[in-house]
């Protein structure tokens, strides 16, 4: 696709998408358009589809660029097209029609909107009461960083490994890390965030002075923060190969654990996050697949 070229209709897995102003800047520190946001999305979307589908979507639009206003968005506006599946949630006035990333040509249309971001739920629509992932969302507060996080990042895999379950990393694609934990999708949203509140408590207690589940931002500073309540029915977190609004188009990438170690929150971008795709495939794959029990778990939350 030739970026310069200000509009277009394309065919996209048989829809047809009408993508324009291809040349709008989106990152102005790296000179990358809307047209390579939609050429990303293209190019991924055999990988980041599965972790989409059937989930209520979020998305974070950048009209201007990553230096110009944003807005979230959660109903699917009145142009959008038959191609794009969605979901209702909700009653009354609280009643969201939500966009379902089902395919393709919805991802492009999404990015020809300045998409920038894509945020899914936790749960699918087969049960949206249960989600059938945990996260352990670890954000540096002031005064910390990324390696603030990474170091956090392998005790709160410590933990797991004391209660046998297995957590899969992923780079935020900001400063921090977040780490996926696949579970059957029986367990309610409050027991969910039970489990992370129970086990972000036992670590701030162990460690005090680097991590810290205060909600006050200003009693942050100097740890990393772990927000148990990102676990709640409804709430989102930016999805496996969603790129970021910051300098240099990063994108959040899943890492090994081994990887870990050695990464840095800029390490993939819009540009060599599909080269790493095409070499090592899909690293979070086994999140779709690999759905763990919490029974063990329960009596300690007192549930």
């Amino acid at each position: 696709m030739n970026k310069k070229t200000r509009s277009q209709e394309v065919d996209v897995s048989g829809h047809r998408v009408k993508l324009t102003n291809l040349d709008k800047v989106l990152w102005p520190d790296a000179g990358y358009t809307k047209g390579d946001l939609i050429n990303y999305y293209a190019k991924v979307a055999q990988f980041i589809l599965p972790h989409l589908q059937r989930r209520p979507l979020t998305v974070v639009r950048y009209p201007n660029g990553i230096d110009g206003k944003s807005f979230y968005q959660k109903n699917a506006p009145a142009s959008t097209p038959e191609f794009v599946d969605t979901v209702t949630v909700g009653q009354g006035d609280d009643q969201i029609n939500y966009i379902l990333a089902s395919n393709p040509a919805t991802l492009v249309w999404l990015a020809n909107q300045a998409a920038l971001e894509l945020h899914p739920w936790l749960s699918t629509t087969d049960h949206p009461e249960q989600p059938d992932v945990v996260i352990f969302d670890l954000d540096p507060a002031e005064g910390s960083g990324f390696d603030d996080a990474r170091e956090i990042a392998f005790i709160i895999k410590a933990g797991l490994d004391e209660l046998a379950l297995i957590g899969y990393p992923k780079l935020s694609g900001a400063t921090g890390i977040h780490i996926y934990v696949p579970i059957e999708p029986k367990y309610s949203y409050q027991i969910t965030s039970s489990f992370v509140g129970f086990l972000g408590k036992l670590m701030t207690q162990l460690y005090p002075a680097k991590i810290t589940n205060e909600r006050l931002v200003k009693n942050r500073t100097g740890r990393v923060y772990i927000d148990h309540l990102q676990n709640l029915f409804g709430k989102t977190i930016v999805s496996v190969y969603s790129p970021r609004p910051n300098a240099g188009a990063p994108v959040s990438v899943p890492v090994t654990w081994d990887e870990l170690e050695k990464s840095n929150p800029g390490q993939f971008n819009i540009v060599n996050a599909v080269d790493r795709l095409q070499q090592v495939g899909d690293l979070f794959a086994p999140v779709l697949t690999h759905k763990q029990s919490l029974d063990h778990i329960l009596p300690q939350l007192g549930l």
